[in-house]
């Protein structure tokens, strides 16, 4: 029984985590904020500054934020990219001289997979610096999620990324499904949640597949700790040992399956301590603490698993924009 409760409420977090409703409209800005946008700057825009471009680069990704369309991924299938444009620039000459530029700052949605582009709009903007690379980033300021076309071309986008998830729903779905076939239960979880609620018919299949996959993760995970634990300890019978044996035991997720089972070797382990040194083991996993304390571990463990995992994955898809501008 204590075993369903557990599995329950990891279940229950998982669902709650993705959007509550599931329609399938555009008339909303909530709906809006379910597709998720990767901020991308290509190496294509010409003559940008470094400094400039990484600036252009977290203006964009702060603007998409507050849109709501900000995702937990760097590896999300639909970008929104600029493209810089130099209309004038002009050297002030003042103590100290003055940098004037005027950008056409170009911004495009589509898919970053295919190469598909789905919508464009531009923004013109003037900045002044002490140097060209200030005055770029003086420039960008201008590039804020309330601005007209900003918001136009996000709108323009929007159908196209909901008709992508309608017609190939059962691909996402085949493919997170081979991911967990491989025991790549994270590619597949991410596969799964960045599919937007109002896709609804696509949104219900993939979202009784997330808790099977979450509770599979970290049994798997569970079961290869613990191993290593067990090998570490082997090898290393005494205090060092202990202690490289009890890092890895305290990372198991305690609503695994094997969960204690890692509790009656940090058990002995912990007599071995106390024989060793006369003092309790600082890793020891205590049983009682646990039961006492498994939902609120079970909500951080599903919070890391769909946020910061995803989170701090580098950029490993190679985008194709080309013929975008």
């Amino acid at each position: 029984m204590k075993r369903y409760i557990k599995y329950s409420v990891v279940v229950g977090l998982l669902l709650a985590l993705l959007p509550l409703q599931a329609q399938n409209d555009f008339g909303t800005s909530d709906d809006l904020g379910r597709i998720q946008l990767t901020s991308y700057v290509s190496n294509q825009i010409e003559n940008l500054p470094i400094v400039a471009r990484n600036n252009l680069q977290s203006k964009l990704a702060r603007a998409v934020n507050k849109y709501g369309l900000g995702g937990s991924t760097n590896n999300a299938r639909f970008i929104i990219t600029p493209n810089v444009s130099v209309l004038e620039k002009n050297v002030l000459a003042t103590a100290p001289p003055r940098v004037v530029v005027v950008l056409d700052i170009g911004l495009f949605v589509g898919d970053g997979v295919s190469g598909t582009k789905f919508s464009s709009g531009s923004i013109t903007a003037k900045g002044v610096g002490s140097n060209e690379t200030k005055a770029y980033i003086n420039a960008f300021k201008q590039l804020r999620p309330e601005n007209k076309e900003f918001k136009n071309v996000i709108e323009a986008a929007k159908p196209k990324i909901l008709e992508y998830y309608n017609t190939n729903c059962d691909f996402i779905v085949a493919e997170a499904q081979n991911q967990a076939a491989q025991n790549n239960f994270d590619m597949a979880l991410l596969n799964l949640t960045t599919v937007p609620q109002v896709s609804k018919d696509c949104y219900s299949k993939v979202s009784a597949l997330i808790p099977e996959y979450y509770q599979k993760k970290i049994d798997t995970e569970c079961n290869l700790k613990l191993n290593n634990a067990r090998n570490v300890w082997n090898t290393d019978q005494n205090l060092d040992g202990a202690d490289k044996a009890g890092i890895i035991l305290s990372s198991i997720d305690p609503n695994a399956s094997c969960y204690r089972d890692a509790v009656r070797l940090s058990n002995d382990i912990g007599k071995r301590v106390k024989d060793l040194t006369d003092r309790e083991w600082k890793y020891i996993l205590n049983q009682q603490k646990l039961d006492a304390q498994v939902e609120k571990a079970s909500l951080d463990t599903a919070q890391k698993v769909l946020t910061t995992y995803f989170e701090n994955q580098p950029q490993t898809i190679n985008y194709n924009v080309r013929g975008w501008w």
